[in-house]
């Protein structure tokens, strides 16, 4: 069957083809159809852009407080993350082993609900930077509770950020912050060739026939050689700038969509618009050149024009200049659209949460940190769990798979969330302010040569390097020193853990060493998790209880697996001998 505009483009082609034949044909009348078949493209063209902005907004209000699907390149994610740091030298973000160690990237992706570049990686550079400004965060967490509350106009923001698109080849930050190298600025002497072609003719009529012909012809064969030479740096160029057309464009289209609405204050946006908007008009006008010398368009009247005045190198190189001389309003602007794109991501986030709370952050001498049923943001069914710790560590036991890990990652991303977003999975929370480091997906460095023993060693002794008296570390640790011996490994856990806690440090720390519970029990807090092992089947129930774990199931899980019966007796009798 035909849609609609199927039947508009036949009947398009109908009257251009009826239109010339019937004119010559018939009657010159019928060369009207032309006209006829021009009105019908702009409606025709209309209709497509209508259609393709009704499908954008339903896709726009099917996503909103749903995960964002898609593929992503953390490459390109984390360059606006890397150059700011650069920049700032923070020596309180997120390391690479933290980030690493609660699994971020994945955590990344649940709130990755951002619908351009800018706003995917001023999220990611938000989520590696904690803040210890309460103003600050508040702020926030007031632009995205004011988002949720008029999400109808979130989605219309939404609009215009999904047409600036989310496309790592539309990669403009190494450009926004290096600018462009131009060597040289011709730009006169291009102007001086244009005005000599222009007053060639005059020369030829009121001067010197031979000598005016003579130079008509050198201009036109130096301006068309020009043109040759630089097409090629202004075609490579032309997606960046189309780019930051867009980009500039979008601000326009933000401040328009958000004049008179009080909840919002886009004053600074306005100001990098006004600051910017001359290159726009620039750039709008080299667009327009580039599409009528493209290679579909060579032979037309503004194309022949546009090579022999020079109208492209021209245009190119004064937006070249415009753009270096405004290029701190530029960076400000992709990353204050990137803020609005990131609040609005995080406002759509906030609304898939069954709930969530504001934390409550202090400065308090005292360490401590109190949850009500925390939870993990990647589990659909998550069982969440409370707890509360004043100036002691918490030291945590239970089999492999019980929950310990997951929970040690669950007070991990929460404090960043907390830190960036002032959101919290839990029903209740309050903490210091931290700095947050951890320890716990430790693997060899084959290619460096370390040992598993060496590269965790090197991971804690970069955590103890940094607590100070500033900003409380939060310490999250699994297993410590796993890679050696069981003697040395509960020795220097031991005394790794006093070390820690003794000073600015608030230490949560998971370890299946049952003789490291009692060893450091006059400094932290015993917790565990357990399971029920039958002769069928092992179950958990990711329940945080108080105490250190009392048991010792590995063996009877090697018999759930099926091991030869004298492995599994033989080691349970030993277990006996040895305790």
């Amino acid at each position: 069957m035909f849609n609609n505009e199927m039947v508009l483009e036949i009947l398009y082609v109908i009257l251009i083809g009826g239109g010339l034949i019937l004119g010559f044909e018939v009657n010159t009348l019928f060369f009207l159809l032309l006209f006829v078949a021009i009105i019908l493209i702009f409606i025709i063209n209309n209709y497509k852009k209508t259609a393709k902005i009704k499908e954008i907004k339903e896709k726009i209000e099917e996503q909103w407080g749903k995960e964002h699907v898609e593929k992503r390149n953390f490459e390109f994610i984390k360059k606006l993350y890397d150059i700011l740091l650069l920049d700032s030298r923070n020596s309180s973000n997120i390391d690479d082993i933290t980030w690493r160690d609660l699994d971020m990237d994945f955590v990344f992706g649940k709130l990755d609900h951002t619908m351009s570049n800018p706003g995917q990686q001023y999220l990611y550079n938000l989520l590696r930077n904690p803040v210890y400004d309460k103003k600050e965060l508040e702020g926030r967490s007031k632009i995205i509770n004011n988002f949720m509350k008029n999400n109808d106009f979130a989605k219309r923001i939404q609009l215009y950020l999904h047409f600036l698109g989310k496309d790592p080849k539309e990669d403009v930050t190494e450009f926004l912050w290096n600018g462009i190298k131009i060597t040289s600025n011709p730009v006169l002497l291009y102007k001086l060739l244009v005005f000599l072609l222009i007053i060639s003719p005059l020369i030829i009529i009121f001067v010197n026939p031979g000598a005016g012909i003579f130079m008509l012809m050198l201009l036109l064969i130096s301006n068309s050689m020009i043109y040759s030479s630089t097409k090629y740096k202004i075609y490579s160029e032309m997606m960046t700038f189309k780019y930051v057309l867009k980009l500039i464009s979008c601000a326009k289209n933000i401040i328009k969509e958000s004049d008179g609405n009080p909840e919002f204050d886009i004053e600074r946006l306005k100001d990098l618009y006004n600051n910017t908007k001359i290159i726009r008009r620039n750039l709008n006008y080299l667009d327009y050149l580039s599409n009528s010398t493209g290679v579909a368009d060579n032979l037309g009247i503004t194309g022949f024009f546009s090579i022999i005045f020079l109208m492209e190198p021209i245009g190119f190189y004064e937006a070249a200049n415009l753009i270096n001389k405004h290029l701190k309003d530029l960076q400000e602007l992709y990353i204050e659209i990137g803020k609005i794109d990131t609040y609005i991501a995080l406002a759509s986030y906030r609304a898939s949460l069954k709930y969530c709370t504001e934390p409550q952050l202090t400065k308090s001498d005292v360490r401590f940190i109190k949850a009500e049923d925390i939870y993990h943001p990647l589990l659909k069914d998550p069982v969440p769990n409370s707890i509360e710790v004043r100036d002691r560590g918490i030291l945590i036991t239970g089999s492999n798979a019980s929950g310990k890990s997951t929970f040690l990652k669950t007070i991990g991303i929460n404090a960043i969330f907390a830190h960036t977003f002032y959101t919290v999975l839990a029903k209740s929370y309050s903490s210091n302010y931290f700095k947050i480091l951890t320890s716990i997906g430790t693997l060899d460095n084959i290619i460096g040569g370390d040992s598993y023993f060496m590269v965790e060693a090197k991971s804690l002794k970069r955590i103890i390097d940094v607590i100070d008296d500033n900003v409380t570390v939060l310490c999250i640790l699994d297993e410590i020193f796993r890679g050696t011996n069981t003697i040395e490994r509960i020795s220097a856990a031991n005394e790794v853990l006093k070390y820690m806690i003794r000073r600015n440090c608030l230490v949560v720390a998971a370890t299946h060493d049952i003789e490291l519970t009692r060893l450091a029990a006059d400094y932290y807090d015993n917790y565990h998790f357990e399971e029920e092992v039958n002769d069928k089947d092992i179950k958990f129930n990711y329940i945080l209880k108080e105490g250190p774990s009392k048991s010792r199931n590995a063996i009877k899980i090697l018999k759930l697996l099926g091991y030869p019966e004298e492995i599994y007796k033989n080691a349970l009798d030993n277990t006996q001998k040895i305790l």
